[in-house]
């Protein structure tokens, strides 16, 4: 089932566009966030790259100063002073660019997990990712993936199925429930569903 057809289906049920609307306006902020950490990352990764050639640019100067043995102490001593100053921006260039790097890894992760989640009609399928989110990481090719018990790795999808199955608490009941009914797992609260996660993942 995709996820657009998830969506019709939940529309159907008691309360389920409100349900809908609240995962569709998760998913979106989420996709923003991972994008806009995405821009930050290439600005902070040009600033770097124009700082890291000035740098290297004088480091060959003053290399070339230094054994040829020209120029006046006052020009080395300004040259050093550059390259540290630059040296120094440089770094926090690269500080820069991780950070938007992490964030944006950290966006996108829990937007997968919402997506992973809602697809398995997760009770809280936004509250379920900003938990679960530091239960995967991130392959050299960019992938996400977890350690599973039996020493495989996994998907987030796989990580969400696997989870919520067995535990009705945490599943979404998909019937109309009738006049004076509890809907079964939809009734349990917010809390509840909370406290029986952090239970689960034994915090």
């Amino acid at each position: 089932m995709t996820l657009a057809e998830l969506y019709t289906k939940l529309e159907g049920l008691e309360n389920g566009s409100e349900y809908v609307s609240a995962i569709k306006a998760e998913v979106a902020k989420l996709s923003n966030e991972a994008k806009e950490h995405w821009e930050g990352k290439q600005a902070a990764e040009a600033k770097l790259a124009k700082l890291t050639e000035e740098r290297d640019g004088l480091s060959v100067k003053l290399s070339e100063f230094e054994t040829a043995e020209a120029g006046t102490d006052k020009e080395m001593a300004t040259l050093k002073k550059q390259v540290e100053a630059l040296t120094k921006r440089s770094e926090e260039a690269e500080n820069a660019r991780k950070e938007a790097e992490s964030k944006r890894i950290k966006a996108d992760i829990q937007s997968q997990f919402v997506d992973a989640f809602t697809k398995n009609n997760a009770m809280d399928p936004q509250l379920f990712a900003q938990m679960a989110a530091d239960k995967v990481t991130v392959s050299e090719d960019g992938s996400y993936s977890y350690i599973k018990d039996d020493g495989t790795t996994g998907t987030i999808q796989d990580y969400a199925a696997e989870f919520l199955k067995g535990k009705p608490w945490a599943v979404k009941s998909t019937q109309n429930a009738g006049s004076g009914e509890s809907g079964g797992a939809s009734g349990a609260s917010g809390n509840d569903v909370q406290q029986e996660f952090e239970k689960a993942l034994g915090i």
